[in-house]
């Protein structure tokens, strides 16, 4: 046994030496201390060097560059210094012990100005959305120096890219520290960690007997079944269960306090005992619950939004310590709880412990249609030269008065980049700046077949808009559910991305429109500078874009992926690095990064791809001190099958 553990380790440990390799003038060694048996601890040492930062003027505000860093903080108010990100993966279960910091001598600058503050993320093109550079009081105020540590350090768990269950380290280098009162800046040219840990005394071990799991309502397990029987010809071992099922405990025994606990659990049971990777919700929200989970960015403002659903809820089934992870650490029934303007009150790991899509079907049409949809692009896509076209469609999303002096066409630059990481397919560009974004022209195009179709603009649950640059009164290129309806591009279903507000807000119902009345009377319908009723919100619509793009009957999409709230977008160049902050950072980033997945690293199961982009935004951005970068993972969802082959089966 002694034998093959340490066999166990050493495997480890090269592995971890081989992804530090890739990263520049970092080095990893190792020695193992041996404590009082049976407990072993191994250490791992990092060591990073620095230049000397330098330093930016920009205008009022002062930026700070390290050429080392690959990273800056982005924590709205405070200070905009870069970082040096590295995440180390271990065994699930594994436990930090200790982390030992030790760095060069620290030397003094004298700044002539403040360094610029982190912006607050817009959500739309709304004056008093205006992105203005507030700072953190208690930072600038402060004659502290900040950071006040050379490291710190978050932990999570989940599937790693190889699928394996894993806890996360994610450390975090601060090589620069700023006093704000006395203007000063320190600085090290190395910094040292020495981390001691402890494997699980046991490994999280599956039993190998089913893949994809499928949760739907008893009246839909009969038109399932045809998807049953094509996913197990590809190998993919299915497993179809009723949510009557799991609540009348047929395999496991039910426990939770509700309904989406006991699906939880439930989930749970099933990765242990039958080892599946991918869950597929089969049911609108209704049918198969969702979980609202309770984080506020905006209350008592004009985009106010005190919950919204997250199927991450149930993605999310372990801490990185191998614990169930309820969304619900101080057990008083709200989930998710994060009270403006407070900090976080229910501990969530976030990063996906299964692969999880849902396909929103309300009535069983839908779900035939879905069924033969999957059967088709599965079959038939493979080898087809429309799939090797990608159709991007953006224009200038956010006032370019707001920007502090660039003038970026954000939607155009957050397609320019993902089109950077597709090599090798088609680019159709439909932009504002080209003269060609119009609704009958988006049409056209989907028309024609593509692979991948990304739309970047404003939406709702009913359409989806952006703005040409300079005028940000009169949207274009608006493509409503009535128009995705028109879609016969059945030859080839694309898969879509989408970023907008509410594009995928799943749980919209006509009910909402009699509780509006209700609730606001005529205000339900006002609409001034001051403020909007909730009818604007368009929480009334049957179905939301999103979906309604997926459940077309001989075109649409074959899954499309967005969010069920209001998104957040970083505009201008306030960390001075030349590359526009819509691309580095919230709802650009993690939209861009599922086509570098894809093409760049070939992850080709679309719930794979989606899910390894929640489990690198969680590992590169502080989500759980800042509750917009924690809001982009809890409100993106998959409208499709998890386990869906990208391009078809060969």
């Amino acid at each position: 046994m002694k034998k093959g553990k340490n066999l166990t380790l050493a495997a480890i440990l090269v592995q971890l030496i081989l992804i530090s390799s890739s990263i520049n003038a970092v080095y990893i060694t190792s020695d193992h201390i041996q404590l009082e048996k049976p407990n072993e601890t191994t250490t791992i040492k990092l060591f990073q060097q620095f230049s000397t930062p330098e330093i930016k003027d920009n205008n009022e505000f002062l930026n700070i560059h390290v050429k080392e860093a690959n990273s800056f903080i982005t924590n709205n108010g405070e200070p905009v210094l870069p970082i040096f990100i590295k995440t180390l993966e271990f065994p699930l279960g594994t436990r930090i012990k200790e982390i030992r910091c030790t760095s060069s001598e620290s030397i003094k600058i004298q700044l002539s100005k403040k360094i610029i503050p982190a912006p607050k993320p817009i959500i739309k093109n709304d004056e008093k959305e205006m992105s203005n550079l507030e700072k953190n009081e208690k930072i600038y105020s402060s004659n502290k120096l900040f950071p006040e540590s050379w490291y710190s350090y978050k932990l999570g768990g989940g599937l790693n890219r190889n699928n394996e269950h894993t806890t996360f380290l994610t450390i975090q280098m601060n090589p620069v520290k700023y006093n704000p009162i006395e203007d000063t800046l320190q600085f090290v040219n190395s910094i040292k960690l020495e981390i001691y840990y402890e494997e699980p005394g046991e490994p999280f071990l599956v039993v190998d007997e089913y893949d994809l799991l499928i949760i739907s309502v008893d009246l839909y397990k009969p038109l399932l079944s045809p998807l049953v029987d094509h996913k197990e010809s590809h190998n993919l071992q299915t497993k179809l269960v009723t949510v009557k099922e799991i609540y009348n405990s047929a395999y496991f025994s039910a426990r939770g306090e509700d309904n989406p606990e006991k699906i939880k659990y439930f989930i749970k049971d099933a990765i242990e005992n039958w080892g599946i990777k991918y869950v597929m919700l089969v049911g609108d929200f209704r049918k198969v619950p969702l979980r609202y989970t309770h984080l506020e960015t905006d209350k008592g403002g004009v985009y106010e939004e005190l919950k919204f659903a997250s199927d991450l809820y149930y993605a999310d089934i372990y801490d990185s310590k191998g614990n169930f992870s309820s969304w619900d650490s101080d057990d008083d029934g709200i989930y998710g709880e994060w009270p403006h303007p407070h900090t976080m009150e229910d501990t969530v790991d976030l990063i996906p412990d299964v692969y999880i899509g849902r396909l929103a079907c309300m009535f069983s049409f839908e779900v035939k249609t879905l069924v033969e949809k999957i059967i088709d692009y599965e079959e038939n896509t493979h080898g087809s030269n429309l799939f090797d076209t990608m159709i991007v469609i953006g224009g200038d999303t956010f006032n370019k008065a707001w920007e502090g002096g660039t003038d970026y066409n954000e939607g155009e630059e957050a397609s320019d980049k993902a089109l950077e990481y597709m090599t090798g397919f088609n680019p159709v560009r439909i932009y504002a700046s080209l003269g060609n974004l119009t609704t009958e022209n988006i049409y056209n195009e989907i028309g024609k077949g593509a692979g991948f179709l990304y739309f970047v603009g404003h939406g709702n649950p009913k359409t989806w808009a952006t703005y040409d640059n300079g005028d940000y009164v009169n949207s274009i290129g608006r493509f409503p559910n009535k128009e995705i309806k028109k879609l016969t591009n059945s030859e080839m279903y694309p898969i879509v991305m989408v970023g907008g507000c509410h594009n995928s807000e799943y749980d919209v119902t006509p009910l909402n429109f009699i509780k509006g009345l209700l609730e606001e009377g005529l205000g339900f319908f006002s609409y001034s500078e001051d403020g909007f009723g909730s009818y604007y919100l368009y929480k009334w619509v049957l179905e939301c874009w999103g979906w309604v793009f997926v459940k077309v009957n001989g075109g649409g999409a074959i899954a499309s992926m967005g969010s069920v709230g209001y998104g957040g977008v970083s505009i201008g160049d306030h960390n001075g690095n030349d590359i526009p902050d819509c691309i580095e950072g919230l709802d650009g980033w993690f939209e861009t990064q599922f086509f570098r997945l894809y093409n760049e690293e070939n992850i080709t199961i679309l719930g794979e791809t989606y899910g390894q982009v929640v489990t690198n935004y969680v590992n590169n951005f502080p989500v759980y001190t800042d509750r917009y970068d924690c809001k982009i993972v809890e409100t993106h969802v998959l409208l499709g099958d998890p386990s869906l082959k990208i391009g078809g089966y060969e």
